[in-house]
């Protein structure tokens, strides 16, 4: 029930700022034209320094070596920085669940009223064993979708644009200043 609550929540928010991430045989892609990798956040009311700043501070809020992780910037124009998840997604095996973690790069560019976001860099790797999650593969690949471009793996598709397109309504909420904060 929380799962469905957040995905409609998730859609929502996205829908009202802006496009939202799908996953396709090539990868991450705009909803609204698969031709596009990123998609834009509208948020009018902030200049591009505004949304640099509060970018700044939500990396800063939300990883616990902001250093680390940013790796390029101009101020107030652009932003490039790693994530990292544990345990993005699970895949059903012979009744074994199969647990797969992401490295990603994030690639934003501001303008006054909106953000291109991209994600440049995906890489799924099995958490046990040296195995890769690709968008597309075939034989004994682990892939999304099969070569002739098949939806392999619904489950796998659902969960990862769950989690980018949750990770976008969370950047928004905080950009508008939607987040919880703590009452001690």
């Amino acid at each position: 029930m929380k799962r469905l609550m957040f995905i409609l929540l998730a859609s929502i928010s996205i829908t009202a700022y802006g496009q939202k991430l799908v996953v396709t045989p090539n990868g991450l892609r705009n909803a609204d034209d698969n031709e596009k990798n990123f998609i834009v956040l509208n948020l009018p009311e902030m200049t591009a320094q505004q949304l640099y700043e509060k970018t700044i501070k939500y990396i800063n809020k939300n990883y616990k070596n902001p250093e680390e992780v940013i790796k390029g910037k101009t101020e107030n124009e652009y932003l490039k920085f790693e994530t990292y998840n544990p345990s993005l997604l699970f895949i059903k095996n012979g009744g074994l669940k199969q647990f797969f973690s992401a490295q990603y790069t994030t690639e934003l560019s501001f303008k006054d009223g909106k953000i291109k976001y991209e994600i440049i860099e995906l890489k799924m790797n099995h958490t046990q064993n040296n195995m890769t999650l690709y968008f597309t593969g075939g034989g004994l690949d682990w892939a999304i979708y099969n070569k002739k471009g098949e939806l392999k793996r619904e489950q796998a598709k659902i969960d990862i644009e769950t989690y980018f397109n949750g990770q976008i309504t969370d950047f928004i909420n905080f950009l508008n200043g939607k987040t919880e904060e703590n009452n001690w």
